[in-house]
Order: C-alpha cells, then sequence, then structure tokens
C-alpha cells in the first residue's frame, strides 16, 4: 500500500516510528503518548513512575476539553497522528467520545492499534490528505503530528500552503460549530532548525521534518477557524523529556537487546538535546483550541 503524504514521508516517518513498540513501551508511561504531558499540579517530587501518567493522562483530558467532548455526548472524533492511540483509548474509556478514527502512516502503531480490538475506535493506515469520512466529525485532534506536516526542503511560502491546505481539509471535516485541538513544537527563540541539535535530530532521529512557527499556524489557520485558546508551555516539554530519558536509562539493558547500543545512545542524546532546546528557549510549545467558522473568510492578500 502506497501512503500519499506532502510532508514527512511514511519511510521517513517510520524510520522513527517503527523501530518497535516494545522499545517505545520501555520509556513512555502507560498511555503510549509520545508528545508532551502536561504537568500543572504535579509536584517536582513525584516519581515519574506515577507523576508522568497522571500529567500525560491530564494532556489528553486538556484536549478533549479543548474539543469539547463532554461526558456522554456521543462525540465523534478524529485524531491526526493518532500515534499508538493514546487520545482514542482515553476517549472512549472516559465515555467522551462515541466514536475516534485514528489517522497513522506508520505500519507498526496501525498494527498495534488494529490489534487491540478496541470497540468505538478505528485506526487507518492513512495520511490526512487522502482521509475522506463518511460523514462530519465534532472535533479534530493533532497532536503532535503538526511538526511532520511540512519538509525541511519547503520555502515558507511553500509551508504556509501545506498549512493552509491541512486546516481547509479540517474545516471541510468538521459540522457547523466544531472544533478543533492542536499541540506543536514549534521554534520560538531560534529562526530555524540550523545548527548541531537541529541538524542532528533532523539526519539521525526525525529526517527531513520541519517546525512552524506560531505566526505560520495562526495564519493558515485564519480563515477557517477562530483562536479560542492558546497556551505555550517549553517547560511542560522539557519536563516530559527528562522523564523519558531517566526511564530510558533505566530501561538500557532492555533497551540494547532490542534496538542495539547505537540506537540506544542515539535516542538518549535525542532526548536530553532536545531538553536543553526547550529550556534554552530554542523551541517551545503550543496547545490551541480552535473553532470553525461558518464559511472561510476571503482574507486580502
Amino acid at each position: 500500500m502506497t501512503i500519499t503524504t506532502t510532508g514527512t514521508s511514511a519511510a521517513d516517518i517510520e524510520f522513527h516510528y517503527d523501530l518497535g513498540n516494545d522499545f517505545y513501551e520501555l520509556w513512555l508511561d502507560g498511555t503510549l503518548a509520545y508528545t508532551a504531558a502536561k504537568w500543572d499540579g504535579i509536584p517536582r517530587d513525584e516519581p515519574d513512575s506515577t507523576g508522568l501518567h497522571r500529567a500525560q493522562r491530564a494532556k489528553l483530558d486538556h484536549h478533549l476539553d479543548l474539543l469539547g467532548a463532554a461526558h456522554g455526548a456521543g462525540a465523534r472524533l478524529l485524531d491526526v497522528g493518532c500515534g499508538w492511540g493514546a487520545l482514542m483509548r482515553h476517549a472512549v474509556a472516559e465515555g467522551r467520545a462515541a466514536s475516534v478514527t485514528g489517522l497513522t502512516v506508520s505500519r507498526a502503531q496501525y498494527a498495534y492499534l488494529t490489534a487491540l480490538g478496541l470497540p468505538g475506535a478505528e485506526a487507518r493506515l492513512e495520511s490526512w490528505e487522502d482521509h475522506r469520512p463518511e460523514r462530519r466529525y465534532d472535533g479534530v485532534a493533532a497532536v503532535g503530528s503538526f511538526e511532520h506536516f511540512a519538509t525541511a526542503g519547503m520555502s515558507r511560502a511553500e509551508r504556509l500552503g501545506v498549512y493552509a491546505q491541512y486546516f481547509e481539509h479540517c474545516h471541510g471535516w468538521l459540522r457547523p460549530g466544531g472544533r478543533m485541538s492542536l499541540q506543536s513544537i514549534a521554534y520560538d527563540g531560534v529562526a530555524d532548525g540550523s545548527g548541531p541539535v537541529g541538524e542532528f535530530v533532523g539526519s539521525d532521529i526525525f529526517p527531513n521534518a520541519r517546525l512552524p512557527r506560531l505566526s505560520e499556524i495562526v495564519g493558515a489557520a485564519d480563515p477557517y477557524f477562530s483562536v479560542a485558546v492558546l497556551h505555550t508551555s517549553a517547560e511542560d516539554y522539557a519536563r516530559t523529556l527528562a522523564a523519558w530519558s531517566a526511564r530510558l536509562l533505566r530501561a538500557r539493558g532492555q533497551a540494547e537487546r532490542l534496538v542495539g547500543e547505537d540506537a540506544y545512545r542515539r535516542y538518549r542524546r535525542y532526548l536530553r538535546a532536545s531538553e536543553v532546546t526547550f529550556l534554552r528557549g530554542a523551541a517551545t510549545l503550543y496547545r490551541i483550541g480552535f473553532v470553525r467558522r461558518d464559511e472561510p473568510l476571503r482574507l486580502p492578500v
């Protein structure tokens, strides 16, 4: 099956995410959420064995709140770039959605979700560009996938075109009054990903990925959505990365048996370097809640 995408290719996604489900299970928490947790109110001295899981569940609830997915309301949701299904499983288990469709271009993640056979949750091995729902959704989430929509070789104009296309798709997927949540890493204190850390991540961890800037996200969304909520927290990602790094270190022996010493060292370096990137303010994390405009705006060029 050929998966078409204008952003990070399926092969490059699989280079990262298909390293092995067992490997990621060693150092992610039980939700298998591979995006920044939400640490509000969780003490710094709480062990990551409990603190990381609580923070990830808080993040999932936050996004469901942004989507207006109330308990028992029977919401129909779409999760773009669903990973191992953290949001899907949480929404269904907590009664905050009647059905959730998750899109992934990772065959390992798709196989994992299909094997779960979770009622109310459907995984599709499909890019957002190819998604054609049978009927409209109440909410669309993209938690940690927007970073893959553009590639390093694109000009700013090309990136904006891809982002605008995504928001146009979301507008068409949603019912009137529908909501969208987005969580994305973005450049902040630097102009782009040049420099040793950015080059390492772009070559050895996430090939060809290109982070957005806030102005690009909001500008591309503006014709189709109004911004209802905007939060930024580089600290949330730094703390999440520190927890992952500590858990991977403790599981070193198992990790090396699963993926080899070189891959273990590469991931430890990636987690530590990324933590420093957020602590220094080069990148930050945005969580944005959008409300669908009834009709797209015709903005002046």
